[in-house]
């Protein structure tokens, strides 16, 4: 119980400290925003229907170049090709794949990193098609503060970017909160940025849980996806909200990944929910 209390003083502590970051709102989207770049409100311009094998489809991730994406249950990540609508690869984190509630994925620097929704953290060098590769495993203490979904690259400060669903700590109930972990230094987590609910979840008429997180490298905003909500947050660094986008139902069942790529288009994949799984593009209108 004290070290339960110690660890929900911390936080309060941190989120007092972080006081400047919470919840300014914006109706009108600034210039540099991301998401005023796509029509997200009309047809995406392709849809791909993804292999069975990605129905569970939880993450997605690109390094420019190339774009992966994970499943939900094994540690099996895929190479995807949007153009061609083909899978280009695929390898797996240990033989047999390692199973968990995988949730999240990003690429840094020839490497992968898969974050589970309790924040146990898988890293592995990404592998030749069909390869088995190794991997370290770190529990980055953030599971016992929220169940995480999406994961992203801060490389500025060197920092692991993670999304909070569902808080599990009072400190942190009725805010949207992103986690910070460094993976050099393995020290405890650091909230980055915690946002007011209330202001959020009433700009998106709804109440926001994200799926996803994704950071623009331009920019440095952050972009929370919410599959229920069928919405998606754009974030400044200090964690004002800078525009709140919807996605269509018609298209979108369930999001939960979000990926850009090199050419501007913004990628959306949505897991099958009784359906096709899909991956859908929008090209930037500007």
């Amino acid at each position: 119980m004290t070290r339960h209390l110690a660890r929900a003083g911390a936080l309060f502590g941190i989120l007092a400290a972080a006081a400047g970051f919470a919840a300014g709102t914006r109706a009108d989207a600034p210039p540099d925003s991301v998401l005023a770049r796509y029509h997200l409100d009309g047809d995406p311009d392709d849809e791909w229907k993804l292999p069975k094998a990605l129905d569970e489809i939880s993450g997605l991730a690109s390094d420019g170049d190339r774009l992966y994406a994970h499943g939900d249950e094994e540690a099996i990540v895929y190479q995807l090709d949007p153009a061609s609508h083909q899978i280009v690869s695929r390898f797996a984190l240990g033989r047999p794949a390692v199973k968990g509630d995988f949730e999240a994925i990003t690429v840094v620097n020839g490497r992968v990193f898969l974050t589970t929704s309790n924040g146990e953290l898988f890293v592995a060098p990404i592998g030749e098609d069909g390869a088995s590769v190794p991997y370290q495993r770190y529990a980055t203490g953030i599971g016992r503060n929220c169940e995480v979904e999406g994961l992203a690259w801060d490389p500025g400060d060197r920092m692991l970017l993670f999304g909070c669903k569902t808080p599990r700590v009072r400190a942190l109930a009725g805010r949207l909160t992103v986690f910070a972990w460094s993976p050099e230094r393995r020290a405890a987590p650091a909230v980055r940025l915690s946002v007011v609910q209330s202001g959020v979840s009433a700009l998106a008429r709804k109440q926001v849980y994200p799926s996803e997180l994704l950071r623009d490298s331009a920019t440095g905003h952050l972009l929370l996806l919410a599959a229920r909500a069928r919405v998606i947050i754009e974030l400044s660094p200090a964690g004002e909200v800078l525009a709140v986008a919807s996605l269509k139902r018609s298209w979108h069942r369930q999001a939960e990944g979000l990926a850009l790529a090199r050419d501007g288009a913004l990628l959306v994949a949505d897991e099958a929910a009784g359906h096709h799984a899909t991956l859908t593009t929008y090209r930037a209108a500007r």
